[in-house]
Order: structure tokens, then sequence, then C-alpha cells
């Protein structure tokens, strides 16, 4: 008798933990990122994950496992894919996003500014 009582009693947690969010909940609206919200987001996580790649490329070249031709070219193909996705991110405007942490992020961002520098000084090399 004890058992099917616990068994009962289980059911129902079950179904009330189940269920309880649609009662209680009805009627409320769900939140949704607005569309400059996510295009922010999509380019900070696309800024991230180059950064990412950089550091990344330049452990390799460290460590041998790619040779510095290889390493140079991928490296240069990722920092063109960053100065689009910076292009981008300034052409958003407004407030800005919190600047998220990429771990070696303060190395990156000064390997990304001498780019754009000797971009600035010789505009027709490294063209795509």
């Amino acid at each position: 008798m004890i058992l099917l009582v616990a068994q009962i009693l289980l059911i129902a947690g079950v179904v009330w933990f189940v269920v309880s969010p649609i009662i209680l909940r009805r009627g409320e609206r769900a939140w949704s990122e607005s569309r400059g919200e996510a295009l922010r987001r999509s380019i900070g996580e696309r800024k991230t994950r180059l950064y990412s790649e950089i550091v990344e490329l330049d452990f390799d070249r460290d460590s041998g496992k790619i040779s510095r031709e290889d390493h140079e070219r991928m490296r240069n193909e990722a920092m063109n894919e960053v100065l689009l996705v910076l292009k981008e991110e300034e052409s958003l405007g407004g407030a800005r996003p919190r600047p998220t942490v990429v771990e070696g992020g303060d190395s990156v961002e000064r390997m990304i500014e001498e780019y754009k520098r000797s971009r600035r000084r010789d505009p027709g090399a490294l063209k795509p």
C-alpha cells in the first residue's frame, strides 16, 4: 500500500514538473533576440573564433606542426577575414557589445594593428 502511494506521488510530481511551466507562465512572451543583437553576437563569435585560430596557427608554427609558408598563407587569410569582421562591426555603430575575452587576445589585437599598418603602407600587398 505504501509503495502504491509512493508511486502515485512520484508520478504526480513528475507530471507537475512537466506541466507547471505551461500553466504558470501562460500568456507570457518568450524572450527573443533582436536582429541587431543577433548580428552583434554573431560578429563577436566570428571574431573570437578568428582570434583563437590565429593564436593556434602561431602555436602550430612554433611547435613545428606546419611550415612557415603554410603558416604565413593561413595567417594572412585569417587576418584578412578579421579585418572584414572588424569593418562589419564598425559599420553597425551604436552601442558596442561587451568585449569578448579571448586567451591571448591582447597579443592578437597588437598583431592585427601591425597588419593594418603594413597594409596601409603597401595597399597592394597580400591581396587575395
